[in-house]
């Protein structure tokens, strides 16, 4: 007796595999794309964490060290560029506000607009897949 499969079994195989991952492989690119937006919101809040808490003392200089951190992230990120904020923005009101978008695959795919109010403590980061969020409310209360 020999022993194996028959080619309609294998053929029924090969098509439920097919089948799988033609199901399977858009969520996982989705789920990719995802862990790259996390990376680009991830950095974005150590920025805002970092001049709020160097603003405590000179505002002028936690600039200068969150506008250095914004551009070690640009020059070592695929996933998105972020805007450094003017320091003449930041002079007014101490608020600090950046936005960031998609680049390389998220081009067109990740938004985010953020800012800190060192004063306050308040803080907001807003992001999107879809379109560029509306401006946060970080304000001097």
């Amino acid at each position: 007796l020999e022993k194996g499969f028959t080619l309609v079994e294998l053929m029924i195989v090969i098509v439920i595999v097919g089948i799988l991952s033609g199901i399977a492989l858009p969520n996982f690119l989705n789920q990719a794309d995802k862990a790259k937006a996390t990376e680009c919101t991830t950095q974005i809040g150590s920025v805002l964490s970092t001049y709020g808490a160097d603003a405590l003392g000179d505002k002028a200089e936690a600039l200068a060290n969150a506008a250095a951190v914004v551009t070690d992230f640009i020059d070592q990120s695929d996933n998105c560029d972020v805007t450094v904020p003017v320091a003449a923005s930041v002079a007014a009101n101490g608020v600090f506000s950046m936005t960031a978008v998609g680049k390389g695959d998220l081009v067109d795919k990740y938004f985010a607009a953020a800012c800190v109010n060192p004063s306050t403590g308040q803080r907001e980061v807003l992001t999107s897949t879809e379109t560029a969020p509306t401006a946060p409310t970080c304000v001097v209360l």
